[in-house]
C-alpha cells in the first residue's frame, strides 16, 4: 500500500512539472511571437516616451497623453481663434459695404462683387486650416493603419501560440476586415469626396446655381452614409458574435455613451452603441503589449483630434456669430466649413474604434477571454 502511495505522489509530481514546463514552453512562445522590438519600432516617436520591457503602466500613459494635450491645447485654439476673428470681420465688412451700396440705391452687380469678395476672402482664410487638418487627419489614420499591421498580427500570433488558435484567427480576421475596409474606403472615395463637397460649397457661396447646392448636399450625404453603415454592420457584428464580453457599472457605459456621442460628429451616436465593449476592454488590456499598443493609439489621435474639433467647435461658433451681422451666404459658408472638419473628425474617431476594437480582441483572445 505505501508502495502505491509513493507512485501516485511521483506521478503528480511529475504531472506538475511536465505542467509547468508547458506552460513555460507557452509563455516563451507567447514571448518569441510577441516582437517587441518590432512593435516599439513600429510605434515610432508616438511610443519614445515608453518601455516595453519594463512595463507600461495604463496610469503614466493616460497621464502622459494628459500633460502633452494641455500643452497643445493653448496653441491650437489659438490658431483657430485668428481664422474665426478673421472670417467674422470679412463679414462685417461685407455687410458694411452692402448697406452703403443699398443706402445709394446701387444695388444688383455691386452688391453680387461684395459677395463675391467675401466668399473669396473667406475661402483664402479657411484654405490653410483646410489643407493642415486635412492631411492631418489623413496622416493620423495612416499611422493608425501601419502601426496595427504590427501590433494586431503579433498579438494574434502569441494566441495562437498560447493554444487559442481558432479564436485567435476567427477574430482577428473580422476585425482587420473592417479596419481595411474602412481605412481603404476613408481614403480612397470619402476624403476625395471631402474635398469635392468643399468646391461645391465655395461654388454656390460665389455664383448662387441652385444645382452646385444640391450637389453639395448629395455629396455630404453620400459622405455621412458610407461611413455611418460601415460603422453600424461592425457595431452589429460586435453585438451579435459577443467579441467582448464582460459586464461594468452601467453608471460608467450611459457616462461614456454620452460622451462618445457628444465628442464624435458624425458617427458618435453610432460609436456610443459600442461603449460597453470599450469600457470592458480597456478592462481587459492588462498586459504591457495591450496597454502600450492602447496609448499609442490614443496617441496619434491626440493632435489630430484636438485640431479638429477645435477648429470644428469655433468655426461652428463664428458661423453663428457671423449669422446675426449678415444673413448672406458667407455666414453659412463658415458653418459648413466647420462641417468638414467634423466629417474628418468622425473619420479619424471611426478608425481609431476599430482599431481599439481589433486589439481588445486580440488581447482576449491570448488571455482566453
Amino acid at each position: 500500500m505505501r508502495r502505491w502511495i509513493m507512485l501516485l505522489l511521483m506521478a503528480l509530481l511529475l504531472s506538475g512539472l511536465c505542467t509547468a514546463h508547458a506552460s513555460g514552453d507557452i509563455l516563451s512562445a507567447q514571448s518569441d511571437a510577441l516582437d517587441l522590438q518590432g512593435i516599439e519600432e513600429a510605434a515610432g516617436d508616438y511610443g519614445a516616451e515608453f518601455d516595453m520591457e519594463e512595463g507600461v503602466s495604463l496610469d503614466e500613459g493616460i497621464s502622459y497623453i494628459l500633460d502633452t494635450g494641455s500643452d497643445q491645447i493653448f496653441g491650437i485654439f489659438r490658431k483657430a481663434l485668428r481664422s474665426g476673428l478673421l472670417m467674422l470681420v470679412v463679414v462685417i465688412l461685407c455687410g458694411v459695404a452692402s448697406g452703403m451700396y443699398s443706402g445709394t440705391g446701387a444695388e444688383g452687380a455691386s452688391v453680387d462683387v461684395v459677395k463675391l469678395v467675401g466668399v473669396l476672402a473667406v475661402t483664402a482664410i479657411a484654405v490653410t486650416d483646410v489643407h493642415s487638418l486635412i492631411g492631418l487627419g489623413r496622416q493620423a489614420i495612416a499611422d493608425m493603419d501601419n502601426f496595427s499591421k504590427v501590433l494586431i498580427p503579433a498579438v494574434t500570433a502569441a494566441a495562437a501560440a498560447s493554444g487559442a488558435p481558432g479564436a485567435a484567427v476567427a477574430r482577428q480576421f473580422c476585425t482587420m476586415l473592417f479596419s481595411d475596409v474602412l481605412i481603404t474606403v476613408i481614403n480612397r472615395l470619402l476624403l476625395p469626396l471631402v474635398y469635392a463637397y468643399i468646391a461645391a460649397c465655395v461654388a454656390f457661396a460665389a455664383v448662387g446655381n441652385e444645382g452646385l447646392k444640391r450637389i453639395g448636399t448629395l455629396i455630404k450625404w453620400v459622405v455621412n452614409t458610407v461611413l455611418a453603415g460601415i460603422l453600424v454592420v461592425y457595431v452589429g457584428y460586435l453585438t451579435i458574435s459577443g467579441a467582448v464580453a464582460g459586464t461594468v457599472d452601467a453608471t460608467a457605459v450611459k457616462a461614456a455613451k454620452l460622451t462618445v456621442s457628444g465628442m464624435i460628429p458624425v458617427v458618435g451616436g453610432i460609436l456610443s452603441d459600442a461603449a460597453e465593449s470599450v469600457l470592458v476592454g480597456v478592462g481587459l488590456l492588462k498586459n504591457t503589449v495591450g496597454v502600450f499598443g492602447m496609448i499609442v493609439i490614443l496617441c496619434i489621435c491626440l493632435a489630430p483630434f484636438l485640431s479638429l474639433g477645435i477648429h470644428y467647435l469655433v468655426y461652428k461658433l463664428f458661423g453663428t456669430l457671423s449669422a446675426t451681422v449678415s444673413d448672406g451666404v458667407v455666414s453659412k459658408l463658415i458653418d459648413q466649413i466647420g462641417g468638414v472638419f467634423g466629417l474628418v473628425l468622425g473619420m479619424a474617431g471611426a478608425c481609431a474604434f476599430v482599431l481599439l476594437i481589433s486589439l481588445v480582441t486580440a488581447v482576449t483572445a491570448v488571455s482566453g477571454g
